[in-house]
């Protein structure tokens, strides 16, 4: 068995397993089950604190279905606003399991598929699926949350999210709800999905075909985990009974150059040749901001 299909099917199974002893306790008695749609505007798409050359807006469509025992699922549809590649550039579907023990410790259990456009750009995009949770403790009102996920392209990568924010949350009398919520994030993986995407694509652009006869290989200079970037954000919030907004710029500065080489083969020639991807190569601070209105039915 590819040691790699085993690694995904136990840890899917375990994580499954996991979800189905937690259903077991009792949730919060005013949760209900609630579906609502929600409309999102991305300045830029940005990705373990790396950004394309090329802007990349999004228009972002996201069905939620949540039950009151904290299960809750998600199909996000994201459409590619860049002038002359406008369409609907990848999809997500998400499984997931809020829980909470006891009032300071609460998290996530969760999977997601990812469906991309043949025509996508997007240098992580042989990234096929992830599963993951989430660890979270408040502490006197400043929450120190720890994230871990599995994502799968080829080879599986390993990414722990650690982060720290602070809630204020400014409620009125007809439980209409505002909050805003400081944050810093910092973000550590593995990144074998870097090989497997430029072998498929060369520097950038479509997925190409390799030349009939030609054997590519494209490895890591350097192996293992990365700082990879830290991410500073504002979210600002509001809730009513039906309606909600939500505001967050986002400044993330990324570390650790990652470079690449690519061995191309024939039966007569070997020729070798720099692949690192352009956003490695102009590593900048970035900003980005998301906004957007829902409705809960």
């Amino acid at each position: 068995m590819n040691p790699t299909n085993f690694f995904k099917n136990t840890t899917f199974i375990i994580c499954c397993m996991i979800m189905q002893s937690s259903l077991a306790q009792d949730k919060k008695s005013d949760s209900t089950t609630s579906f609502s749609i929600q409309i999102d505007y991305l300045s830029n798409y940005i990705y373990n604190g790396r950004a394309d050359s090329l802007k990349s807006p999004y228009q972002i469509t996201t069905a939620s279905l949540h039950f009151a025992n904290g299960v809750y699922t998600n199909l996000i549809a994201n459409y590619l606003l860049t002038p002359g590649q406008k369409r609907f550039d990848f999809f997500e579907l998400d499984l997931g399991y809020d829980y909470s023990l006891g009032k300071k410790i609460s998290g996530q259990l969760y999977g997601s598929k990812y469906f991309y456009s043949g025509q996508t750009n997007l240098f992580n995009s042989d990234i096929t699926s992830n599963i993951g949770g989430s660890f979270n403790i408040d502490l006197g009102g400043i929450q120190f949350n720890h994230n871990l996920d599995v994502f799968f392209s080829s080879k599986a990568d390993l990414q722990y999210t650690p982060g720290v924010e602070k809630t204020v949350t400014i409620k009125n009398a007809d439980n209409k709800t505002w909050t805003i919520t400081p944050s810093i994030y910092a973000e550590i993986s593995s990144l074998n999905y870097y090989e497997s995407s430029i072998t498929q694509r060369g520097l950038r652009g479509p997925r190409q075909p390799i030349a009939s006869g030609v054997t590519s290989t494209t490895t890591l200079n350097s192996k293992g985990m990365k700082f990879l970037d830290l991410n500073f954000s504002i979210p600002l919030n509001y809730e009513s009974k039906n309606i909600t907004f939500a505001f967050t710029p986002t400044y993330v500065m990324p570390f650790n150059k990652v470079t690449t080489t690519t061995v191309n083969k024939t039966a007569t020639t070997t020729t070798s040749f720099d692949s690192t991807p352009y956003a490695e190569k102009n590593l900048n601070n970035q900003f980005n901001f998301q906004i957007g209105i829902g409705y809960k039915f």
